[in-house]
């Protein structure tokens, strides 16, 4: 099994070409020639994660996050780049191709929140229903509180920020990570409630006075749910591969609750 290989899989769930133009999800660090016996899957490329796959021998770390987004200048020690290139670890990032993609990580936030699948994107990308996000709507209504409790248990996040429309909720929107561009596009789509992994204080202003319910989940546990199905993904596909997920790969904030 071959760099290329797992590659061209990746590409047939998440095409490479649906990534945004400021993303730079691919082959980061490698060669598509090199050959594969050990997969780690995280959503950070941060250097525990890097160390882990060291101490492993792992062949590839499959990123949420690309580790580089723009042109770098320098590389310290300390980067977590020197360390993969040190060790000869290549590196795929899966960004926001799997953000649009049918069965990424929108599609498993409803799942996990127990809703049903949708094929309506908050901001589409094509005329078929990818996009960033997914509306649905409930066949009977929930209040922002209790829509808020069921996301923390959801995501199993330690805590949860919301502002409440004091309205009831049918129609819902989620998207994961950052995803302040959506609030208003969520808004217009006659969502009654948004949820994210986070914004910015002004969009929570902008849910206030708009009657919009918006829930801040956050960054991290509403895209973590990305790694552990693409693990069970790519251990279907490739049965002769070592593939699991990075015991490392884990919120690196604190919380006083």
């Amino acid at each position: 099994m071959t760099i290329r290989e797992i590659y061209d899989y990746l590409d047939e769930i998440a095409p490479f070409a649906n990534q945004s133009g400021s993303d730079n999800s691919g082959l980061i660090v490698g060669d598509y020639d090199m050959p594969v016996k050990k997969i780690l899957v995280c959503l950070d490329v941060i250097n525990d994660v890097v160390r882990e796959a060291a101490e492993k021998g792992v062949d590839l770390i499959i990123a949420h996050h690309p580790l580089m987004y723009r042109p770098i200048s320098k590389i310290s020690l300390n980067d977590p780049l020197h360390t993969l290139i040190r060790n000869k670890i290549n590196l795929i990032a899966i960004h926001t191709n799997i953000d649009v993609a049918f069965g990424g990580v929108s599609d498993l936030m409803l799942k996990k929140l127990g809703f049903p699948q949708s094929n309506k994107a908050i901001i589409p990308i094509n005329s078929e229903g990818l996009g960033y996000g997914r509306i649905i709507e409930l066949n009977s209504p929930i209040s922002a509180e209790d829509l808020a409790e069921k996301s923390k248990n959801a995501f199993n996040c330690t805590i949860v920020k919301y502002v409440d429309s004091g309205k009831p909720i049918t129609k819902i929107g989620v998207s994961s990570g950052s995803a302040a561009e959506s609030v208003e596009e969520a808004l217009h789509a006659g969502c009654d409630a948004f949820i994210c992994g986070e914004v910015k204080y002004d969009r929570m202003l902008f849910a206030k006075d708009h009657g919009l319910t918006l829930i801040e989940a956050g960054h991290f546990h509403t895209e973590d749910v990305y790694c552990e199905d693409l693990v069970d993904r790519l251990k279907t596909k490739f049965t002769g591969i070592e593939i699991e997920k990075a015991k490392n790969s884990i919120d690196v904030c604190d919380y006083v609750t």
